[in-house]
């Protein structure tokens, strides 16, 4: 008797276990780009209406109806976290393309290396190409469609923030304090460009104190020259991304040298080598050492 009533709720709880099971394999087919967010909220949805009429067609039996509905409410509870899912839907691809390179300090010689990073939603029927075609007076160095990975990652974050839950670093911000640390004084121009919107990363940390100490004549620079790294507070340089895009960016204007995180050279070197480009790459680890290679640029005649 005891085998049967254990048999008998196994069984009762395989509604439940089958919502569970269809979610996460749907999930995980979307995650592998296998189905679309419409596929994947539809099947939800299908599950939602399914277990009532389950209910109904079961209401006059002795079978335990709670466990029907938790299927009904986990069936619900996740059509709703899902759904804004759908709203990512589209051709969307990740462009990364030129920003000139910016002298911020006037006549300090060190220009900012930047990519525009920018998501945007073709037409339907446009692919790649198409918009490559349409954009061919743009300086498109890269372009990537949107994988659900990233859909579902920005959807999570998103809904995190809506309880007040904070999960992104704002690296412009971190930038900030690390360069006003290090520095101890403000800057006008440094102050005017991370109140920019359109400021990105925490790339240029290294260019505003150089940039500063250029201009408060604690080094003396007549070279022009790119610079890109993030800087911590006590004067560190950390890597940094989009190298190969920032090399093509200083060639662009012909900056003959360009100093970047010592993480990053050998990728930089590459670049250099392999389109055969007219730029000395340099490669530092503090801002002292920045300052080293500045001066020494300088003592060649």
């Amino acid at each position: 008797m005891i085998k049967i009533i254990e048999s008998t709720n196994k069984h009762q709880i395989l509604p439940f276990v089958m919502t569970i099971f269809v979610y996460y394999a749907e999930l995980y087919l979307f995650l592998l780009d296998y189905i679309s967010s419409f596929f994947f909220c539809n099947i939800l949805a299908l599950l939602v209406i399914l277990w009532p009429f389950y209910l109904l067609g079961i209401r006059k039996t002795n079978t335990l109806k709670h466990i029907f509905l938790f299927s009904f409410i986990a069936s619900f509870l996740l059509l709703i976290y899902e759904v804004p899912l759908i709203s990512m839907e589209g051709n969307r691809y990740v462009v990364s393309s030129y920003h000139p390179p910016e002298e911020l300090v006037k006549s300090s010689g060190i220009y900012v290396l930047g990519v525009n990073t920018t998501e945007v939603l073709l037409e339907e029927g446009l692919e790649e190409q198409d918009f490559l075609e349409l954009n061919s007076h743009s300086m498109i160095f890269d372009i990537n469609q949107v994988t659900n990975i990233h859909r579902y990652a920005n959807k999570t974050i998103a809904l995190i923030q809506l309880i007040g839950i904070n999960l992104e670093v704002d690296y412009v911000h971190q930038m900030s304090m690390n360069v006003n640390a290090y520095l101890s004084t403000s800057n006008i121009a440094i102050d005017e460009f991370l109140s920019r919107n359109n400021v990105n990363g925490n790339s240029a940390g290294l260019a505003l104190v150089l940039s500063s100490l250029i201009e408060q004549e604690e080094v003396k620079n007549v070279k022009t020259i790119g610079v890109t790294g993030a800087i911590s507070k006590t004067g560190e340089v950390i890597e940094i991304g989009q190298v190969k895009e920032k090399v093509l960016s200083a060639n662009k204007i012909n900056l003959p040298y360009i100093i970047l995180p010592l993480g990053n050279l050998e990728e930089a070197n590459e670049v250099v080598e392999s389109l055969n480009l007219p730029i000395e790459v340099i490669g530092v680890q503090t801002v002292n050492d920045a300052i080293q290679k500045i001066n020494e640029l300088n003592e060649e005649k």
